[in-house]
């Protein structure tokens, strides 16, 4: 049997990162966007200096930092697309169970964890995070739900209130 808690308490969830429940990805991010910019800028910077006159091999070295730079600053920069979204959550009643689903770069979806809905203790949906606990108190999933239909489809399925 699942026994949810009926009560709606209000509690901030500063633990949880924005992005779901990877902690790290706005520091990765973040940390790409400041290297990449810097490395590009540098790049710039470069020609900025002026040179001696006529001194062709301080120009081709200038020119292969440079190179390698942008590259390097074009990189950083590209990773911050990635296709890293929230991971998805599939609650099949018929068979009694809650799966975590993410996909992998190419897009293809796989379980990454599946839950028996009898083992679960709380769910809650708190400041815009849908968090399950097991009995032992663990925390199994914590997902941030910014879809108004999908917020009231977990309140009408797991009972909770909004």
């Amino acid at each position: 049997m699942v026994a949810f808690s009926d009560q709606y308490r209000a509690k901030i969830q500063d633990g949880v990162p924005a992005s779901g429940y990877k902690p790290g990805f706005a520091l990765r991010r973040a940390g790409l966007m400041c290297l990449g910019a810097a490395f590009l800028m540098s790049a710039m910077g470069l020609w900025m200096m002026p040179g001696e006159p006529g001194d062709y091999a301080m120009q081709l070295i200038k020119l292969l930092i440079s190179a390698v730079a942008v590259v390097a600053g074009l990189t950083c920069l590209s990773c911050l697309g990635s296709h890293r979204a929230d991971p998805e959550i599939h609650v099949d009643r018929a068979r009694g169970e809650l799966r975590l689903m993410e996909r992998d770069a190419r897009g293809v979806a796989r379980v990454a964890a599946s839950h028996q809905l009898d083992s679960l203790q709380e769910a809650t949906l708190d400041n815009g995070f849908f968090s399950v606990r097991d009995a032992g108190g663990k925390e199994l999933v914590s997902v941030r739900v910014t879809d108004r239909r999908l917020h009231d489809q977990l309140c009408r399925v797991f009972d909770l209130r909004a």
